[in-house]
This record gives C-alpha cells, structure tokens and sequence, in this order.
C-alpha cells in the first residue's frame, strides 16, 4: 500500500447507559468482547497499517490483555492509550500519537462491531479521492421538533441522513480541524463535524442499517439477533 494509514478505535467511553458493572466494550457477543469483534476488521483489512485504541485510564491494562489474548500472533503494529473525559479527548490524544507518516486515519466507535472489511476498503478509496468521507443510512421514520410539550414542527426528512462510523480523513485535515476545535472550542461528538466547523468537505457513502452501535440493552437485543442470523 503507498499510504501508511492508522485506526483509531474510541473504547474509552463509560457504558453509562447500559447499565450494570462491566462497560458495553468489554460485553461479550457470541462469548467475544465487543470490543475484539470490532479490532478483527481492522486487524484483517489490508488498507489499515496500524491501530490505536482508547480505553478507560483505569482499565488500560485489561484492554491491552484482551488484545493479546486475540491477536497475539498479529503483525499489524497496536497501541493503547489512555482516553480523555470527553470523546473528542480522546480522538486528540490518539490522532496525536499516530505513527509519523499516517497519511489517513480511519476513525471508528469500539461498540460498532458489524462493521465489513469492504466498507473500510470502499470508504479509503473515496478518501483517498476526497479526503473526507463518513458512511450514512436513510432515515425511516418521520422527524419532529419538539418544543414543551407539543410538537413543534416536522422536519423534511429527504436530505437528512444518519452517520455512521468509521470516518475516514487525510490525516493531516483532521488534525488541523482537531486543532482549530479546540482553539475555538467547539465540540462535537462527531469527528466529520470539526471538518465541517473547519470549512472543510465531507463526502458521504450510503452503508448497511446493521452498522449499530451498542449502546444500550435493546442495541445490545438487535446484536445478538445481527450474530446469531450471520446478518452480516
């Protein structure tokens, strides 16, 4: 491959709304971490040449275990690292510890596991193109605003669209996004808007409802079914 690229896999978040004692990237799907589901793409896909995960301050070291328990025969380069408070402390802190000469960086939600290795290679081709590309779906259901307790107005849906993760960027267009966020404080939890707020543009690629991310029991319910069928 002519570019060296990067993923970073944001593992680092608290699993609040899913209650119970073990966080949503360390449950288990198919008695696999969800976490590890998610890292075999990247470990598989021929157009990601390293991998960098955030995780808890305070679970590094089990992070970095259940990777070597999965993957100890892996070639591809790996790193942990501690995550912020927020996710885009995170997505800093990792984009700033990149190996010199990432020229892209695919950057994804640990929790979204049913992610394909075609999607990574269609998304870096567009990127490559683009430098800017995030995967989107359709919406289904009719939107509103609300506004108390009523509705407030419906909100046309046909040039609306639902992001997905991974976001792939040049490297060096997302850092200076990143960096020009921060300045400014401005703050996002999705990457593709620090492009956006930048001035820069994003393309968009129409990607499978089965891209979910587990955030709660009923995600976790839909998951299972996802597995279970081989949905994906």
């Amino acid at each position: 491959m002519e570019t060296m690229t990067t993923a970073i896999v944001t593992a680092a978040g608290s699993g609040s709304r899913m209650g119970g004692n073990v966080r949503k990237q360390w449950l288990r799907l198919g008695g696999i971490p969800i976490l590890i589901h998610t890292l075999q793409k990247f470990f598989n896909s021929a157009f990601v040449d390293n991998i960098i995960v955030t995780a808890p301050e305070e679970e590094l070291g089990y992070c970095e275990d259940l990777i070597r328990e999965y993957f100890e025969d892996a070639v591809k380069p790996w790193l942990v690292i501690s995550g912020g408070i927020e996710r885009q402390d995170s997505v800093f802190g990792a984009l700033q510890s990149c190996p010199p000469g990432t020229e892209f960086v695919f950057i994804h939600d640990a929790v979204r596991p049913f992610i394909t290795e075609d999607l990574i290679g269609e998304l870096y081709e567009i990127a490559l193109k683009d430098k800017a590309v995030v995967p989107v779906a359709r919406l289904k259901n009719t939107i509103k605003s609300i506004q108390g307790d009523f509705i407030e107005q419906t909100v046309p849906r046909h040039n609306l669209v639902r992001v997905f993760t991974p976001q792939v960027f040049a490297y060096q267009l997302i850092l200076d996004a990143y960096e020009r966020a921060y300045q400014e404080g401005y703050v996002s939890t999705d990457d593709s808007a620090l492009v956006e707020h930048n001035g820069g543009k994003v393309r968009y690629k129409f990607c499978s409802d089965f891209n979910l991310k587990i955030t709660d029991e009923v995600d976790l319910f839909f998951a299972r079914q996802i597995l279970d069928n081989n949905l994906v």
